[in-house]
């Protein structure tokens, strides 16, 4: 045959080759670079970066010291929108009360006590003339150890948050002279699966709501003058024989508890208009005992 036979040039495969170039670029054993660069030109690079955040964290602490200075850490800044009355305690574990479960007890537990050693500082540092002592919680409730799980009973600690300048039955107020109580009453929670009906949880408001009045603890001002909100016991006993009569699908209830104010002869009226909120407190029943 006559003619120029053509010559096939066989092609590198691309992704093959592409990984090659990129184990390439992490480290070339050619030169001794890593990403492409030497030894020298990453620890210039290393130090300007250090020097470089050094500073920025210097500044954003320098401005935190500064505005943290401004701060006064009893009287709140904002009180505006956010001022708004709402029932609550400041420990997450102590809404709920299970029966059942000993490591969510525990935590329980935890925060009663927790609770308790904030207001005994708390108090012992106010300087004003009203100020509210855990003393000031009577019967069982003022006493940590009375809640006990194998008893089945407990206590819930409630108050109003820290409101400035909170005073909705002061001269000058449309509530003025009402009494200023909090109270509860069984849910059935948001999904509606809460027993409202049995009256197993059996629950006593401390103070008696018909003769409970916060008001002279308000307005409230400043946490070095009038310490912590005043707290309102709810306190909780189990009735064996209707635990154990229940149906098995009846786990627990809730207890949902309100501010209200109220003037003689007129009914209570709860914060709702006002933007207030309330609590809403978990309890859990315990096992059935057989006998």
């Amino acid at each position: 045959m006559g003619g120029d036979e053509d010559v096939k040039v066989q092609q590198p495969n691309k992704y093959v080759q592409g990984l090659k170039d990129f184990g390439r670029f992490l480290y070339n054993s050619d030169d001794n670079t890593v990403f492409g660069r030497g030894g020298a030109s990453w620890a210039k690079i290393s130090f300007f970066y250090l020097i470089f955040y050094g500073c920025l964290a210097g500044f954003f602490a320098i401005n935190m010291q500064v505005m943290m200075m401004t701060i006064d850490e009893d009287v709140p800044t904002i009180t505006g929108r956010s001022n708004k009355p709402t029932v609550g305690i400041n420990q997450k574990d102590l809404y709920i009360m299970d029966f059942k479960e000993n490591e969510v007890w525990g935590k329980y537990k935890e925060a009663i006590n927790a609770v308790k050693d904030e207001y005994d500082e708390a108090a012992s540092n106010a300087t004003g003339d009203k100020i509210f002592t855990w003393s000031d919680i009577s019967g069982d409730c003022n006493d940590p150890a009375w809640s006990v799980q194998s008893e089945n009973r407990g206590c819930f600690y409630l108050g109003v948050n820290r409101a400035y300048g909170f005073n909705p039955t002061g001269n000058g107020t449309d509530r003025f002279g009402a009494r200023l109580f909090i109270n509860c009453a069984y849910d059935i929670g948001i999904a509606g699966d809460g027993d409202v009906d049995s009256n197993i949880a059996k629950f006593t408001v401390v103070e008696d709501p018909a003769t409970q009045d916060l008001s002279p603890y308000y307005p409230w001002t400043s946490k070095l003058v009038n310490g912590l909100q005043p707290l309102v016991a709810v306190k909780v006993e189990i009735d064996d024989a209707l635990n154990n009569a229940r149906d098995d699908d009846n786990w627990g209830t809730f207890l949902k508890c309100q501010l209200y104010t109220k003037l003689d002869g007129e009914d209570p009226v709860d914060f709702t208009e006002e933007g207030g909120q309330f609590a809403r407190l978990t309890i859990v029943y315990p096992e059935k005992t057989t006998k």
